[in-house]
């Protein structure tokens, strides 16, 4: 297989990919994804043996190791970034809420997450309670949904951070140890 015929099965196969990969996430199916990505793998591994042409010298390995590397520092910029982002706006909102008694006896429950920004809130929502004394399943299931959507503005955004710290913090020690292997398995070969 000539080199020009394999980058066009490739370009294929990462269509395929995309495709499989948004009609797993269309259906909800974790697993569709999962093996399309291992079967489009193990394609392009076989592909890649058949080309006869020349596929890598010296200078396609050193371009495409400087565009590793620069790949995966721009990745690492965007992912601490994002983790800042992420990690600013979960911990600087504040959480509050209250309780209104009216005359006939209800009671208006309220939760707000609010910004740093004066005047704005994140999230803003309240449950009117028409009976106090004679709570009624639909009230536990409506205030039970009010603190949980009131929390979760700020939970999504932590965990999405932490996440993101995680993957920076993944990535870095990835590199260094691939570094360290391949300094180490080069200068042995020099010696």
């Amino acid at each position: 297989m000539r080199k020009g015929t394999y980058y066009v099965l490739l370009a294929g196969i990462v269509a395929t990919l995309v495709f499989a990969v948004g009609f797993g996430i269309a259906l909800g199916n974790p697993v569709i994804p999962g093996i399309m990505i291992l079967a489009g793998v193990g394609v392009m591994y076989l592909c890649r043996r058949k080309v006869t042409d020349v596929m890598d010298d010296d200078l396609s390995d050193t371009i495409y190791g400087k565009a590793a590397v620069n790949a995966l520092l721009l990745t690492i910029i965007f992912a601490a970034i994002v983790f800042a982002g992420a990690m600013a706006f979960s911990l600087s909102s504040g959480y509050g809420g209250g309780f209104h008694t009216y005359d006939n006896g209800s009671v208006r429950v309220t939760v707000m997450q609010f910004s740093t920004t004066p005047g704005h809130a994140l999230y803003e929502e309240s449950y009117l309670i028409a009976n106090p004394n004679e709570l009624t399943g639909q009230d536990y299931l409506a205030l039970q949904d009010l603190f949980q959507n009131g929390n979760r503005v700020r939970e999504i955004p932590l965990i999405f951070g932490i996440a993101m710290g995680f993957t920076i913090l993944l990535l870095a020690i990835l590199y260094g140890a691939f570094t360290l292997y391949y300094t180490r398995k080069y200068t042995a070969e020099e010696q």
